[in-house]
């Protein structure tokens, strides 16, 4: 009792200063005494605010930029980040490598008395902020190794703390800018790491997105434009945060100029309507080449010149494609139906001709029917076709082939059956002498198109009236010799 008593009564000194402290318990002075010894002993320890931290606040802390707690926070930083930049900086100016395991030193020990989650939960803070660097065997580390390193206690010796550059208002103004005007969005981050960051990632995705357009350059030659600018995209892509600030605003002139003269003039050409007249003409050029030959003009090789052209996005150049590829559905239109109707009308003639002959005349309705039949699905075949070199080799091989076999057997049907005797009521020697001397076939006709026949003629042309008669007389020649071999000559 007396020494409790005592106890309460007894002056309390911190630091050879007498503190006053009113009471007579003895327990609850001597324990804010203790507070009082604590605060002296450890100003610094006020810095934390009576924040609680832990080691699973790590991560947090470093994500507090992802986050967005920091990506637009321009407040100056807290007094205890304040501290532990101050003592990076100071370290940095005086040449001294400062270490993770040297900061916990520093800040667990007088005046500060910061427990280990305190010290590594506010560097966390800073890196966040974009203030502290931290590296291992001169690596920047960032995000699950930023992490990893940090509560790693065996490899602090080696974690080296370094304050990030300071970059003037104007080169993050000026990066800010060329974002801007060349991704036509603005940056979320403000503060320059991050913003630095965020401009390497937009050329990294940049960069795969012109990608797979330059794998459709087989299709759209245009497109190999773009290669020279992604390669500038590469050589400026994954660069330390720091070279974004500085060495990329000199490549800005030749950034703007690639998009304003490739990138955009590509990026709409594919995404409107242009890109469906090109499709359109490639489509016309792959169907309707082979009938070109057949019309007249130069449209076919302009056009074939215009797809080619690797500028042919720029300008009116695809409105020049369009108006070739109306020139040319016009008369390639044209040639056809000309080339149609004109095959009608020789089959038509043909067919005419054939039904004039005697021959046709004796035959009975449905063999007349057999023998023109196929001059009417010539005629649907034709009308069906969408290439002249196809019509005009339909129109040859029906004339000199077809048309023979009809006339082969127009003269086989026109020709009268010999009547066969009863074999039943011939007497024993007509059937002997039947099968000893079988009856003799008739000879079949062979026709040969007039076109065919070669005559015999010096000369390359015909100049006077007598390269006519001589000819006319060699051609007569031919004729004379083709029938008297048993030949009749188509015309």
């Amino acid at each position: 009792m007396r020494l409790q008593t005592l106890l309460g009564r007894a002056k309390l000194f911190v630091g050879g200063s007498e503190i006053e402290i009113g009471g007579e318990d003895p327990q609850s002075r001597i324990i804010r005494g203790f507070h009082q010894l604590v605060i002296q002993a450890y100003p610094n320890l006020r810095m934390l605010r009576g924040i609680t931290y832990s080691e699973n606040d790590i991560a947090g802390c470093l994500r507090q930029t992802q986050e967005a707690l920091f990506g637009t926070d321009v407040t100056s930083l807290a007094e205890s980040e304040q501290e532990v930049l101050a003592f990076i900086q100071s370290n940095n100016r005086s040449g001294v490598r400062t270490t993770l395991k040297l900061l916990l030193e520093r800040f667990e020990h007088k005046p500060n008395g910061w427990y280990y989650a305190a010290v590594l939960c506010t560097l966390a803070k800073l890196c966040a902020r974009g203030k502290v660097e931290v590296r291992s065997e001169s690596n920047t580390l960032e995000d699950d190794e930023l992490e990893r390193a940090l509560r790693n206690t065996h490899g602090h010796g080696n974690v080296i703390l370094v304050p990030q550059a300071d970059f003037t208002a104007s080169q993050v103004r000026n990066l800010k800018e060329l974002y801007e005007e060349f991704f036509d969005v603005s940056p979320v981050a403000t503060e320059a790491k991050a913003l630095s960051r965020e401009t390497g990632e937009a050329l990294q995705n940049k960069m795969l997105e012109l990608a797979p357009f330059v794998a459709q350059s087989a299709l759209y030659p245009f497109l190999n434009a773009l290669n020279p600018v992604i390669e500038k995209l590469k050589s400026v892509s994954g660069k330390p945060y720091t070279w974004y600030l500085t060495d990329f605003l000199k490549e800005a002139d030749l950034l703007l100029d690639l998009k304003e003269t490739v990138i955009d003039p590509i990026r709409k050409f594919i995404s409107g309507p242009q890109k469906n007249i090109f499709d359109a003409a490639r489509k016309m050029v792959r169907e309707q080449e082979s009938n070109f030959a057949y019309i007249q003009g130069d449209e076919s090789a302009l056009l074939s010149k215009a797809l080619l052209d690797p500028e042919c996005y720029k300008g009116n150049s695809i409105q020049q494609v369009k108006t070739l590829v109306d020139t040319l559905q016009e008369k390639v239109g044209a040639q056809l139906e000309a080339e149609i109707s004109s095959a009608k009308a020789a089959s038509q003639a043909l067919k005419d001709r054939l039904c004039n002959m005697a021959e046709f005349s004796s035959l009975t309705v449905e063999q007349q029917a057999e023998i023109t039949q196929p001059f009417r699905d010539f005629t649907q075949s034709v009308e069906r076709q969408q290439l002249i070199a196809v019509i005009r080799d339909m129109q040859r091989r029906f004339e000199e082939k077809e048309y023979q076999q009809l006339l082969s057997r127009l003269t086989a049907l026109s020709q009268p059956k010999p009547q066969r005797s009863n074999l039943a009521q011939t007497s024993e020697t007509e059937k002997h002498l039947t099968s000893v001397y079988p009856p003799i076939a008739e000879p079949k006709v062979e026709y040969i198109p007039g076109r065919s026949i070669k005559v015999s003629f010096k000369k390359a042309w015909l100049a006077d009236e007598s390269d006519v008669e001589l000819y006319l007389a060699s051609l007569r020649d031919a004729l004379l010799s083709e029938i008297r071999s048993g030949k009749r000559i188509q015309i």
